[in-house]
């Protein structure tokens, strides 16, 4: 019997994705009740071919379901289409995980996991522990940004005055990700995502005005407000190698810089309306302005702070618009 569905894009790293996928055939012997979704966000490249000769190679198909799709949707639309085949059956499975493509599986995550969802009925999302490559935690809980926390992040407060401010830092810091059980956290990220099939038609699917970055976000604020809780345990984990579908081989920076503020300022509009993402923005283009007129009076031109306050606030002070593919 399947109960969950694993929704995995890919988006040129065809390599990572069957690395992936290797981990999840050998979960596959303690834990088969699962099956794959495999989505090509139009990579444009080899991904389709290699990833094709490498299902019949390794007899994946029975498990995974290969979808190449003409035209990249991001993150937020690539993952709905998939969900919606599920959604959009009467037996379709009551779990749905959303997992990166540059994501290893460690052993028996999915069966507790699962185990976990089971008996912790009104949670809606869940994470487990995310490690990075050398084993060190990777934070996937954060605050949610609200415009006050965000007002005194462009300020710099919580990294200056933690003792003070550290409320208002959007890592959350404070508590020891190592132990944790079953906490409940303001939202996580989309590297491994456990999501409840009810909370789904619930709460609606991902918001698509999102191309890449904030989706997780704005999700999880709208699952809280339909009240499902999102939470996080340390003892089921992955490994995540981090940024590969957005990595400067892939999506140029300066097109990145846009999208990681486009998509700040569209969590503000979404999750708490027009006037707190024109205020946000207003004060990051203070902050930064004043930051550069201070770096200017001091003789810090030609440092690599200065350009990097100047390119951000250059961003800012322009369209946000970036194209979708």
């Amino acid at each position: 019997m399947i109960e969950l569905t694993i929704h995995i894009l890919n988006y040129r790293t065809p390599d990572l994705t069957l690395a992936c996928l290797g981990t999840l055939a050998a979960e596959r012997r303690n834990y088969p009740h699962f099956d794959v979704i495999l989505i090509d966000n139009a990579s444009g490249d080899d991904s389709v071919t290699v990833l094709n000769s490498a299902l019949d190679r390794e007899g994946w198909r029975d498990w995974v379901r290969f979808l190449p799709l003409e035209r990249n949707l991001g993150f937020a639309g690539g993952n709905n289409y998939a969900m919606r085949l599920i959604l959009e059956r009467e037996d379709g499975p009551p779990f749905q995980l959303l997992l990166n493509s540059d994501t290893l599986v460690h052993a028996d995550c999915l069966r507790t996991s699962i185990e976990w969802m089971k008996d912790h009925p009104r949670t809606g999302a869940f994470s487990c522990m995310l490690r990075n490559a050398d084993g060190s935690v990777q934070n996937v809980c954060r605050h949610f940004p609200r415009p006050d926390r965000e007002t005194l992040r462009a300020l710099g407060l919580p990294y200056l005055l933690p003792r003070l401010f550290a409320w208002a830092d959007p890592d959350d810091p404070g508590w020891d990700r190592e132990t944790a059980r079953g906490r409940a956290v303001d939202w996580i990220g989309g590297a491994f995502m456990l999501v409840r099939s009810d909370a789904i038609r619930q709460a609606g699917l991902m918001d698509e005005r999102f191309f890449f970055y904030g989706e997780d976000c704005e999700w999880c604020h709208r699952l809280w407000r339909h009240d499902w809780e999102v939470r996080f345990d340390a003892v089921p984990s992955i490994t995540h190698l981090g940024g590969a579908s957005s990595d400067a081989s892939r999506l140029l920076d300066q097109r990145r810089q846009r999208l990681i503020w486009r998509a700040r300022f569209q969590v503000q509009r979404a999750c708490y309306g027009r006037w707190a993402e024109y205020w946000v923005r207003f004060v990051y283009v203070l902050a930064f302005a004043t930051r550069l007129a201070w770096l200017r009076l001091s003789g810090q031109q030609r440092t690599p702070k200065y350009q990097g306050v100047r390119s951000n606030l250059q961003v800012l002070t322009h369209s946000l618009a970036a194209e979708p593919s």
